[in-house]
């Protein structure tokens, strides 16, 4: 199964990189990723030329979608690992008198303080198509 792959540079206000890729061939970007360099980049910068943190994006056909992305300083950074899917949550309305479905096609949850094995692993569990470990870890 191929997904869609992107990765987010801290100095550029588009996906570069973007491809269908297997999980094989995503576990040699990921290993070959430049985290700390990209890092090094963004926190030299001028805040008005950093558009996005270094990240890597993979997207499935069906609309899901993972992300995760190093933030900090070099000597102490960590990871957030966002999660894309389709919900459906509780919401009121009227004061908390009326509860409803709500139909949420694109929620994310973010989670911060990840580490980049974290990170990794929330990969590999969409790769596998694992939503309920990502659901309860992410």
């Amino acid at each position: 199964m191929k997904l869609k792959y992107s990765e987010s540079h801290p100095l550029k206000s588009y996906l570069v990189n973007e491809a269908y890729i297997t999980k094989d061939e995503f576990v040699e970007k990921f290993k070959n990723f430049d985290w700390e360099g990209l890092l090094k980049v963004q926190l030299a910068a001028n805040d008005k030329q950093i558009h996005f943190s270094p990240s890597i994006n993979l997207d499935d056909k069906d609309g899901k979608g993972i992300a995760a992305s190093i933030v900090g300083e070099l000597n102490e950074y960590e990871f957030y690992v966002c999660y894309k899917r389709p919900i459906t949550r509780k919401k009121t309305k009227w004061f908390g008198l009326v509860s409803y479905d709500f139909y949420d096609k694109d929620f994310f949850s973010v989670i911060t303080e990840q580490t980049k094995k974290d990170a990794f692993d929330a990969f590999l569990f969409f790769y596998d198509r694992n939503f309920e470990e990502l659901e309860k870890r992410w």
